[in-house]
């Protein structure tokens, strides 16, 4: 009974689905996790492909399109978030990295944020003035974390914990990109454990 029943839910759910209607555009996805090469899809409303781009890294979130300098679809610029090779932190949404590719998918530049003290992780956000924003974990030592209040690291072997900052990466006309402002949240942290410090 209890398996008629769910299948009875599933269909009419699954019914609704099909019945809604879609709306006239694009979708532009890159299916798969982060193994290997991954392929993303720039799809119309029929499943055909209008375009695809072949990367050698998985994703780490969902791609984006930007306009180009000029207009027309082939001066659309794809920017596609993804794992590095070997991260800092090994965790859910970790990335890395970013690539910036033509429609035709020549790179034109990127930008890589994992090393010792940030790990990129989830996604990116592309802005106005072509500017990549790109969040990170921020890794902290136990002396920091104590220092800015923290009680307890909870018996923690590396003795370090992981707070946030956000990085804005310009193109730098080489191919790489440079931090041209960045966030840090342990900068407004505010310390009312020990009123010494």
């Amino acid at each position: 009974m209890k398996k008629k029943a769910a299948l009875l839910i599933l269909s009419g759910f699954v019914s609704l689905l099909l019945s809604q209607d879609s709306y006239e555009g694009y979708t532009l996805f890159t299916p798969g996790g982060s193994g290997g090469g991954a392929t993303t899809y720039l799809k119309d409303n029929s499943l055909n492909n209008i375009q695809t781009w072949s990367h050698s890294n998985g994703a780490a979130s969902m791609p984006y399109l930007i306009q180009g300098d000029e207009p027309g679809w082939e001066n659309t610029l794809l920017v596609y978030p993804y794992r590095v090779n070997n991260p800092t932190m090994d965790t859910g949404g970790v990335g890395g990295a970013f690539e910036c590719l033509t429609w035709d998918g020549d790179f034109v530049w990127g930008y890589e944020l994992s090393n010792t003290n940030y790990q990129h992780h989830h996604d990116v956000e592309p802005l106005p003035n072509g500017n990549i924003l790109m969040i990170a974990w921020e890794k902290k030592t136990s002396t920091e974390a104590y220092a800015a209040g923290r009680t307890s690291l909870n018996s923690n072997p590396l003795n370090q914990m992981w707070s946030e900052a956000i990085f804005e990466i310009q193109q730098n006309g080489s191919g790489g990109g440079e931090v041209v402002w960045e966030w840090h949240l342990w900068d407004h942290l505010i310390q009312d454990v020990d009123p010494d410090d």
